[in-house]
């Protein structure tokens, strides 16, 4: 138990140094500024926190302290959620020089992301492969998703003890090269062993996208679509957004009738992709009308900014397109969070198109963070400054959304592991069956025993430690004069 627990620890502190953080930097430009970094971020958090006022008062700070210590005495217990009993705040401070390699495309990388498990009967442990980046480390080597890896450099996959080796060995902040032994299944023996070298990855977050003709002449539309990135430079940098135009273009053009998106990956990122992803999404009736609102606190000049289902932004940079849909299935799981949120909790006051919600419950993060950094100081800060909602002013999704009742779909406790966007793959096949014979009846797994029957875990998933996990907002906030 004592192991579990410092387990549990370590992760929650993975997860808050990571989690809400953005590539996007306001660069606090102020002359008059603190000579230290604790007077500076109290100074900084007191103007820009969204709970500004349940700071301690400065004479109950400790100044002494750490600077990630000092941050974290700041925060409200309304900032984040508890788990197992600890405060997991979403507000989180990094030093710029240990700065995690975001989506983006910079650093090294394997290119793959994986689920540690625990195998209960036998007490081994082993990661199971959630899916694999095209040209990367990880698919020239022939890696796929469902392969289970036993052992990593001649050893088997470390235990909970020893968590902190895992969590090194896939340190990619400099190139290295792993020697990992595969199996096909869970209760299959190694069957060979491949090596992985970490290089330069572009991490596009159109995964998969693909018009899907059923055999009633239906056609439907399947993106999976993995964090809320514009571009692999920077915000101002357009390439993500324009294949994703150019995809809802090849839409458009073969007459997609029906649409999935799948973000059971998605964890967030950038309000202006977001609301991007959203504008060719609605219906028609929709557009220009509004998409979210964002609630700061009282010391902002505005308190409440709108962004729109803006049509402008569909071409820009390159032609979209909107697809006018009448319905929209949207996959989701736990990893489902912040933009992605966003854009359920967005498109769901249009009720001329009907949404669908497929898989498990998402994550509930309704706030947005934004990050502030000076150059006289080595920390970045990611304060939430803004809370989210609908329309209708919804933003009461805190404990996520569910899925729509008879839709509840949970791949991880499957066997089989299709490749995404196979139309056999769990969920897709449940979705594509009710498409054309309206039958969501749930498969058993056929080719061995499932997650569950064989007494397996879920622990810790690489997911987590993504850097551009949540709603990141620029100074300009993508919100219409």
């Amino acid at each position: 138990m004592r192991n579990r627990i410092s387990f549990l620890l370590y992760i929650l502190l993975v997860y808050v140094l990571f989690t809400g953080c953005s590539r996007e930097t306001i660069i606090d430009k102020d002359s008059d500024i603190p000579d230290d970094v604790n007077h500076w971020m109290e100074q900084k958090m007191r103007d820009q926190y969204l709970w500004y006022e349940e700071i301690p008062e400065s004479g109950a700070l400790d100044f002494s302290l750490e600077p990630e210590k000092f941050f974290y005495s700041l925060l409200s217990d309304k900032d984040g959620k508890y788990r197992k009993g600890v405060h997991q705040p979403y507000s989180a401070i990094i030093r710029k020089s240990a700065t995690s390699k975001a989506y983006m495309g910079d650093g090294y990388s394997f290119g793959f992301e994986f689920q540690y498990y625990q195998f209960l009967t036998s007490n081994k442990y082993g990661l199971m492969v959630l899916y694999v980046l095209p040209d990367s480390p990880a698919s020239k080597a022939g890696l796929k998703r469902g392969d289970w890896i036993y052992t990593i450099n001649d050893k088997p996959v470390p235990d909970l003890d020893n968590i902190s080796e895992l969590i090194t060995l896939f340190d990619t902040s400099t190139p290295k090269t792993l020697e990992i032994g595969i199996a096909k299944g869970i209760d299959l023996e190694i069957s060979h062993t491949i090596s992985i070298t970490a290089q330069p990855v572009t991490d596009n977050p159109v995964l998969v996208h693909k018009t899907i003709p059923l055999a009633n002449g239906q056609k439907v539309g399947y993106l999976l679509y993995n964090h809320f990135t514009s571009g692999p430079k920077d915000s101002e940098d357009e390439t993500f957004n324009n294949i994703l135009r150019s995809a809802f273009v090849q839409f458009k053009a073969d007459n997609v009738s029906e649409f999935i998106l799948d973000l059971r990956f998605n964890g967030g990122g950038l309000v202006s992709c977001a609301q991007l992803l959203a504008t060719m999404l609605a219906p028609k009736s929709a557009l220009d009308d509004i998409f979210c609102n964002l609630t700061y606190n009282n010391k902002s000049k505005e308190n409440k900014k709108t962004l729109y289902l803006d049509p402008n932004r569909i071409n820009e940079g390159r032609p979209g397109a909107n697809l006018n849909l009448s319905r929209l299935f949207i996959i989701t799981s736990e990893r489902t969070a912040s933009a992605s949120e966003m854009v359920i909790n967005g498109l769901s006051p249009y009720k001329e198109m009907e949404l669908i919600q497929v898989g498990t419950k998402t994550e509930g993060k309704n706030v947005a963070s934004i990050t502030i950094t000076n150059d006289r100081y080595d920390w970045e800060l990611h304060p939430i400054i803004s809370r989210l909602s609908n329309k209708d002013d919804f933003s009461d999704y805190s404990n996520g959304f569910s899925p729509t009742q008879g839709f509840e779909c949970d791949d991880s406790r499957q066997g089989d592991y299709y490749q995404l966007g196979d139309l056999e793959e769990y969920i897709l096949s449940h979705i594509l069956n009710y498409i054309a014979y309206g039958n969501f009846t749930k498969k058993k797994s056929q080719s061995f025993r499932s997650v569950e029957e064989t007494n397996v875990i879920p622990l810790y998933n690489s997911l987590d430690s993504k850097k551009t996990n949540g709603v990141a907002i620029l100074p300009a906030d993508f919100y219409r004069p």
